[in-house]
């Protein structure tokens, strides 16, 4: 959320500043079906113009932002990355733990239907009681 919040104040300061010059884009969409964008208009491919908006002046990189910005922008990705990969690995653990565990049930009802008479029963009854059923 902060980080939305954070990347949406700072496209509200700079994109008022680059709307002032338009540029023109070309989009096509090759034989395989991507769609392509480009400045210069392809040879002997129908495209559509689009009209772009931006400042040439302002000495912003091609993606609209400035250095500072987009390394402020790739370190808040490396980071969504890392606790998505992190989230992953608590996942993982976690749904490797459940089946361990379903198995030792499995196991120890097993156990239990063999033990029926004899005195490990009461052992595999508690341990079923406390920790499957």
């Amino acid at each position: 959320m902060k980080q939305g919040l954070f990347l949406f104040i700072i496209l509200g300061f700079t994109l008022p500043g680059s709307i002032s010059a338009a540029e023109t884009a070309y989009q096509w969409t090759d034989d395989q079906g991507r769609i392509h964008y480009g400045d210069r208009l392809p040879a002997s491919i129908e495209s559509r113009t689009i009209l772009l908006q931006g400042n040439t002046n302002r000495g912003n990189t091609l993606s609209g932002l400035r250095p500072d910005e987009r390394d402020r922008l790739r370190k808040m990705e490396q980071h969504q990355q890392q606790q998505q990969r992190r989230a992953h690995t608590a996942r993982t653990r976690a749904d490797s733990q459940r089946a361990a565990r379903r198995a030792h049930c499995k196991d120890n009802r097993k156990m239990l239907k063999n033990s029926r008479g004899r005195d490990t029963f009461k052992k595999y009854s508690r341990y079923l009681r406390n920790n499957c059923w």
